[in-house]
Protein backbone atom coordinates (compact mmCIF):
# COMPACT_ATOMS: atom_id res chain seq x y z
CA UNK A 1 0.00 0.00 0.00
CA UNK A 2 2.80 2.47 0.90
CA UNK A 3 4.52 1.91 -2.47
CA UNK A 4 1.24 2.66 -4.22
CA UNK A 5 0.90 5.98 -2.36
CA UNK A 6 4.50 6.91 -3.14
CA UNK A 7 3.94 6.19 -6.82
CA UNK A 8 0.82 8.37 -6.82
CA UNK A 9 2.75 11.21 -5.12
CA UNK A 10 5.48 10.93 -7.78
CA UNK A 11 2.78 11.15 -10.49
CA UNK A 12 1.32 14.31 -8.91
CA UNK A 13 4.67 16.14 -8.88
CA UNK A 14 5.84 14.98 -12.32
CA UNK A 15 4.27 17.96 -14.15
CA UNK A 16 6.22 20.47 -12.01
CA UNK A 17 9.61 18.74 -12.13
CA UNK A 18 12.45 20.56 -13.83
CA UNK A 19 14.56 18.99 -16.57
CA UNK A 20 16.73 16.30 -14.98
CA UNK A 21 14.89 16.39 -11.66
CA UNK A 22 13.98 12.96 -10.28
CA UNK A 23 11.77 12.02 -7.32
CA UNK A 24 13.68 10.09 -4.65
CA UNK A 25 11.21 9.32 -1.87
CA UNK A 26 7.67 10.31 -0.86
CA UNK A 27 5.83 9.71 2.38
CA UNK A 28 2.91 10.96 4.40
CA UNK A 29 3.71 12.82 7.61
CA UNK A 30 2.24 15.03 10.30
CA UNK A 31 3.88 18.44 10.04
CA UNK A 32 4.48 20.49 13.18
CA UNK A 33 6.70 23.28 14.33
CA UNK A 34 10.41 22.56 14.50
CA UNK A 35 10.47 22.42 18.32
CA UNK A 36 7.45 20.10 18.74
CA UNK A 37 7.85 16.69 20.38
CA UNK A 38 6.80 13.33 18.99
CA UNK A 39 3.96 12.85 21.43
CA UNK A 40 2.96 16.52 21.40
CA UNK A 41 2.59 16.55 17.64
CA UNK A 42 0.52 13.39 17.55
CA UNK A 43 -1.69 14.19 20.55
CA UNK A 44 -2.42 17.84 19.86
CA UNK A 45 -4.28 18.31 16.60
CA UNK A 46 -4.50 22.05 17.28
CA UNK A 47 -0.78 22.82 16.98
CA UNK A 48 -0.08 25.15 14.07
CA UNK A 49 3.26 25.62 12.39
CA UNK A 50 4.83 28.94 13.35
CA UNK A 51 8.02 28.91 11.26
CA UNK A 52 8.34 26.69 8.25
CA UNK A 53 10.84 28.70 6.25
CA UNK A 54 10.41 31.91 4.36
CA UNK A 55 9.31 30.10 1.20
CA UNK A 56 6.67 27.96 2.89
CA UNK A 57 4.95 30.58 5.04
CA UNK A 58 1.38 30.08 6.11
CA UNK A 59 0.64 27.39 3.52
CA UNK A 60 2.16 24.62 5.63
CA UNK A 61 0.57 25.98 8.78
CA UNK A 62 -2.91 25.41 7.45
CA UNK A 63 -2.49 21.69 6.64
CA UNK A 64 -0.98 19.34 9.22
CA UNK A 65 -1.34 16.00 7.43
CA UNK A 66 0.82 16.18 4.34
CA UNK A 67 2.78 14.22 1.80
CA UNK A 68 6.45 15.08 1.59
CA UNK A 69 8.18 14.41 -1.73
CA UNK A 70 11.97 14.62 -1.87
CA UNK A 71 13.57 14.97 -5.29
CA UNK A 72 17.22 15.30 -6.19
CA UNK A 73 16.68 19.11 -6.24
CA UNK A 74 13.73 20.02 -3.98
CA UNK A 75 11.58 19.12 -1.00
CA UNK A 76 7.92 19.43 -2.01
CA UNK A 77 4.93 19.46 0.35
CA UNK A 78 1.52 18.20 -0.86
CA UNK A 79 -1.73 17.98 1.11
CA UNK A 80 -2.94 14.59 2.29
CA UNK A 81 -6.39 13.51 1.12
CA UNK A 82 -9.13 12.30 3.45
CA UNK A 83 -8.14 8.69 2.69
CA UNK A 84 -4.44 9.35 3.35
CA UNK A 85 -3.22 9.66 -0.23
CA UNK A 86 -1.30 12.55 -1.77
CA UNK A 87 -3.22 15.59 -2.95
CA UNK A 88 -2.45 17.37 -6.20
CA UNK A 89 -1.89 20.95 -4.98
CA UNK A 90 1.64 21.99 -3.99
CA UNK A 91 1.60 23.57 -0.52
CA UNK A 92 5.24 24.60 -0.57
CA UNK A 93 8.72 23.68 -1.71
CA UNK A 94 12.32 24.34 -0.81
CA UNK A 95 15.56 23.84 -2.72
CA UNK A 96 17.28 20.68 -1.51
CA UNK A 97 20.44 22.55 -0.48
CA UNK A 98 18.40 24.61 2.03
CA UNK A 99 17.05 21.51 3.80
CA UNK A 100 19.04 19.44 6.27
CA UNK A 101 18.17 16.62 8.63
CA UNK A 102 18.66 18.08 12.10
CA UNK A 103 17.42 15.06 14.08
CA UNK A 104 15.98 11.57 13.51
CA UNK A 105 14.30 9.50 16.23
CA UNK A 106 12.77 6.20 15.18
CA UNK A 107 10.26 4.35 17.34
CA UNK A 108 6.55 3.67 17.67
CA UNK A 109 6.17 7.31 16.66
CA UNK A 110 9.11 8.41 14.52
CA UNK A 111 10.31 12.01 14.31
CA UNK A 112 12.42 13.84 11.75
CA UNK A 113 13.37 17.47 12.31
CA UNK A 114 14.20 19.28 9.11
CA UNK A 115 16.15 22.54 9.35
CA UNK A 116 15.65 25.21 6.69
CA UNK A 117 18.91 27.15 6.68
CA UNK A 118 18.21 29.73 9.42
CA UNK A 119 18.76 28.45 13.00
CA UNK A 120 15.46 27.42 14.59
CA UNK A 121 13.66 27.54 11.25
CA UNK A 122 12.19 24.29 9.95
CA UNK A 123 9.56 21.65 10.61
CA UNK A 124 9.14 18.49 12.62
CA UNK A 125 7.70 15.53 10.74
CA UNK A 126 6.11 12.74 12.77
CA UNK A 127 5.22 9.32 11.45
CA UNK A 128 3.03 6.62 13.02
CA UNK A 129 4.39 3.10 13.35
CA UNK A 130 2.90 2.06 10.00
CA UNK A 131 5.03 4.70 8.23
CA UNK A 132 8.29 4.00 10.10
CA UNK A 133 10.01 2.49 7.03
CA UNK A 134 9.07 5.58 5.02
CA UNK A 135 10.51 7.82 7.74
CA UNK A 136 13.74 5.81 7.64
CA UNK A 137 13.90 6.08 3.83
CA UNK A 138 13.36 9.85 3.96
CA UNK A 139 16.01 10.25 6.66
CA UNK A 140 18.52 8.20 4.67
CA UNK A 141 17.83 10.21 1.49
CA UNK A 142 18.27 13.49 3.39
CA UNK A 143 21.63 12.32 4.80
CA UNK A 144 22.97 11.89 1.27
CA UNK A 145 24.24 14.90 -0.63
CA UNK A 146 21.75 16.19 -3.20
CA UNK A 147 22.53 15.27 -6.79
CA UNK A 148 22.56 18.01 -9.41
Amino acid sequence: MQQKLQTRAFEHVTPILQAGEQPVVATRAMVGKFSSSRVGTVVSQAIRLEGGGALLGAALASTRKQFVVLTNRRLIFLPQTFLGGPGKKVLGELPREQVSLAEAKMGVVSLLRLAFGTPGDGVALTFPRVDKKNAEALAEALRQAPAA
